[in-house]
């Protein structure tokens, strides 16, 4: 999916001494403009919920800090709070970053109808779309394929945790690893760039596997990822089975030590976006006690690499 300008963009980032590709870094040199993700609730929910949704999921979805990303504000009102505060802090161009639950969850009239409202903003340059690999039917990636030819930066931010079939009825996901395949494909078709979000220390999942994850996202071209500790949730499975001990969370070291491993086997040219979560209320979470501050993890994940002397790509093999 990424053109030429793009591997030539991500070759100068590693030259300039930067060991994983960064994607922050990646939008300042393509852009040449400072860009902002404006989040935004529209209130899809999930279609998942009525089969239990996944074992580390409260009924009611995690509530979400980030002041005006709320369903109950209207998305106008959402969208100009959040640009008029970033505007001051000197950002000039947005992505309207469609982020908690399922946002292809409703027919395509209505999709469009909410994509079009965003895109009419004359400093709006795309769409990050927050969605599950089984809910992105035919119509609606159309839909987004016109948006990509009238010049718009269209992403699907793909829910796709694991590429284990085993690992995904564990957390009772309800979906296949062939849905993720086919929705990667299937947007690739459409030219809609892909970020695969994923995991780590998910339950009975080995490190092989985990590696194998990078290995197979790789190769399937997705254009950038989040990676994310599982985190234990009040009221989930999750918490369930942690009380029962039959699951125990990544220590800090851990999970450093393991997303190190896994950019070693992605391949260099997968933009890397996250590697920790938003800070999660400590009202409702019950594991790990560590900081998640992506900022920190970020710090340290560039310190381990450094001593290693290795980087993004450097065990990742055809």
């Amino acid at each position: 999916m990424f053109n030429d300008e793009d591997i030539k963009i991500i070759d100068e980032i590693y030259k300039e001494g930067y060991l994983f590709a960064q994607y922050g870094i990646y939008v300042k040199k393509k852009f040449k403009e400072r860009i902002f993700k404006i989040p935004v609730d529209i209130g899809l929910g999930c279609p998942h919920k009525k089969n239990g949704g996944c074992i580390f999921c409260p009924e009611m979805g995690r509530p979400i800090s980030v002041k005006y990303c709320n369903a109950k504000i209207p998305l106008k009102e959402q969208i100009e709070k959040q640009m008029e505060n970033q505007k001051k802090k000197g950002f000039e161009k947005f992505h309207i970053y469609f982020y908690p639950g399922t946002n292809t969850y409703a027919p395509a009239e209505k999709l469009k109808e909410i994509w079009d409202f965003c895109l009419s903003y004359e400093d709006v340059i795309g769409l990050s779309i927050g969605t599950r690999p089984d809910c992105l039917e035919k119509e609606k990636l159309d839909i987004l394929k016109e948006y990509v030819e009238n010049g718009y930066d269209i992403w699907i931010d793909l829910g796709i945790q694991s590429m284990h079939q085993k690992t995904l009825e564990i957390l009772n996901r309800g979906h296949n690893v062939s849905d993720t395949i086919n929705a990667i494909k299937e947007c690739h078709k459409r030219g809609i760039k892909v970020c695969g979000h994923i995991i780590l220390g998910l339950p009975g999942e080995s490190w092989k596997e985990m590696m194998e994850t990078a290995k197979i996202l790789s190769l399937l071209g997705v254009e950038s990822v989040k990676i994310y500790p599982l985190v234990v949730i009040k009221n989930t499975k999750l918490e369930e089975m942690y009380w029962m001990g039959e699951y125990r969370t990544l220590d800090e070291k851990q999970y450093v030590n393991l997303v190190c491993d896994f950019l070693e086997h992605l391949s260099p040219y997968v933009l890397i976006q996250r590697l920790s979560k938003d800070k999660v209320p400590g009202e409702i979470k019950i594991s790990p006690e560590w900081d998640l501050n992506r900022f920190k993890v970020m710090n340290r994940v560039n310190e381990i690499l450094k001593k290693r002397g290795s980087r993004q790509g450097a065990k990742f093999y055809f």
